[in-house]
């Protein structure tokens, strides 16, 4: 074992998984695996990055020490596809699976690999999540022992602020090869199948009319398909319809592609059925005396290859099994084509879209006094709110033995008087004539009913709530609005004491 040279960029952000304890053999699929949100940059100071490269390392429990390759499954790179929809203004809605690393797209040095082609990049808000899965695995050590275990993920980036010119947006699309369900014992549904028991390595359900969860799916014909089959002892083709899977908006040019297969791989081909040509064909190489995968290619090409929106595309992967049991497999592609439809927002659009509201989402405040947290009504008032959220910033609390008022000079449409009663708890939008107020309630006020919309109650932060009251004074430093994925990995800053007027 060494220790793993750092990987240089003009910024990174590096990030370690859970520890992973591998005490068995785990097939693709089976080995631990965990997830985790993470922002590229300052989600309170929201501008423009430009993610150019992708590396995962499996290190040991110390984030240092270099393990085996083949204890890597693979790690997924999400967005929320709502949210970057709404940052960057577009008309088509975003794939969720930005980017997925697998075994085979090993580099020098340790570590695999998912780089752009210079001059190209995805655009990233510094204010939108990502959200990194990882999975380790065990296909060839018998009987492992204190084998400890995590993923290191570093993003590269540049901020757009420092560059004299911006590279050329791409944007992500993923597909996958399947297989039917009904009446094909060669199929596997992640959801139902003890064999798959781990995160999926697919891309969810990412076509436009696809249904179910997970790998499954049903396309245009309502035919129900899986994304993860068996291969039997010896050679197997399969070649899938992914038109309807990659429902491209409008014609474009592909730039790079990484591939995700499962060991006895030996091929997958992106395939223009219309023209009768390929555009990519990956090759797998797997290891001679152990199971695994040493090598898939990747496609970059800075020309690019012209896709269009019109023609009808296909996935050919071709395995080959020399065992005696059968395998699993599956067979990604994971795209990225130049964007016609971007145009980078300024810093006050990112702060004016930056914060969106979705069922489940939660608000919190962050205070001189601690941090609250609480549950937004998905209701026009909240999303008005969302709207206003950046106004809020470092304003002062004004203090009553029934409520905590934070104002804003703004002036805002008139509010949707939407049901609710202003009990303990309640936050409440009021409007004014020129300015608009977040409140507080501490004791019930009825007066309040009809005059100002509740939109949130308090969770979390009862205690800040009672620090700013006993103390009669306090600030409002930010409110930030996470969605339900985001919330596992919510901290709150605890309460604190603040001088009194």
């Amino acid at each position: 074992m060494f220790v793993a040279a750092p990987l240089i960029a003009a910024e990174q952000k590096q990030v370690l998984s859970n520890v992973y304890p591998i005490v068995k053999k785990y097939k693709s699929m089976e080995g631990p695996s965990g997830a985790q949100t993470i922002y590229l940059g300052d989600r309170a100071a929201p501008e423009l990055l430009w993610l150019t490269a992708i590396k995962t390392e499996v290190v040991g429990a110390n984030g240092k020490t270099l393990m085996s390759p083949e204890l890597m499954c693979h790690m997924n790179v999400d967005i929320d596809p709502a949210r970057h929809k709404a940052l960057f203004n577009l008309k088509r809605y975003p794939a969720a699976r930005l980017m997925t690393i697998s075994q085979g797209m090993r580099v020098k040095g340790g570590g695999f690999e998912a780089r752009l082609p210079d001059g190209f990049a995805f655009p990233i808000a510094s204010n939108e999540p990502l959200y990194v899965m990882t999975q380790v695995l065990n296909h060839n050590i018998e009987h492992p022992k204190h084998l400890n275990v995590r993923h290191r993920v570093t993003f590269e980036f540049v901020r757009d602020l420092d560059l004299k010119e911006r590279p050329i947006a791409l944007f992500n699309i993923g597909v996958s090869g399947t297989v039917q369900m009904a009446d094909n014992p060669m199929a596997l549904s992640s959801m139902s199948s003890s064999d798959h028991a781990g995160a999926s390595c697919l891309i969810g359900v990412r076509a436009s009319n696809a249904a179910g969860m997970s790998n499954d799916y049903v396309d245009p014909q309502g035919r129900h398909l899986t994304g993860h089959w068996v291969v039997p002892p010896g050679k197997q083709v399969n070649t899938s319809d992914v038109t309807w899977f990659m429902s491209l908006p409008y014609d474009s040019r592909l730039h790079y592609a990484a591939v995700h297969l499962h060991p006895f791989a030996e091929s997958l081909t992106l395939h223009d059925a219309t023209t009768g040509t390929d555009i990519f064909k990956a090759q797998a190489k797997n290891p001679k005396d152990r199971i695994g995968l040493d090598r898939v290619d990747s496609f970059v090409n800075v020309t690019g290859v012209p896709m269009y929106k019109d023609h009808k595309y296909e996935l050919v992967s071709i395995y080959f099994n020399p065992t005696k049991q059968n395998a699993d497999s599956m067979a990604s592609m994971f795209l990225a084509l130049d964007d016609p439809e971007f145009a980078a927002p300024t810093t006050a659009e990112l702060i004016a879209r930056g914060t969106i509201v979705t069922a489940g989402s939660a608000l919190v405040l962050r205070t001189s006094a601690g941090d609250l947290g609480a549950m937004l009504h998905y209701s026009p008032t909240s999303l008005q709110f969302a709207k206003l959220a950046a106004a809020f910033r470092n304003a002062e609390a004004t203090v009553t033995d029934s409520t905590i008022r934070f104002t804003a000079k703004v002036t805002a449409p008139e509010l949707e008087r939407e049901p609710g009663e202003h009990v303990a708890g309640a936050i409440s939008l009021c409007r004014g004539t020129d300015e608009v107020s977040v409140v507080i309630v501490t004791r019930p006020s009825p007066d309040l009913d009809g005059r100002c919309t509740v939109f949130a109650q308090i969770g979390p932060g009862a205690d800040v709530v009672r620090a700013i009251a006993d103390a009669g004074s306090g600030k409002l430093l930010r409110a930030e609005i996470f969605g339900s994925s985001e919330l596992n990995d919510m901290q709150l800053a605890p309460a604190k004491k603040i001088a009194a007027k």
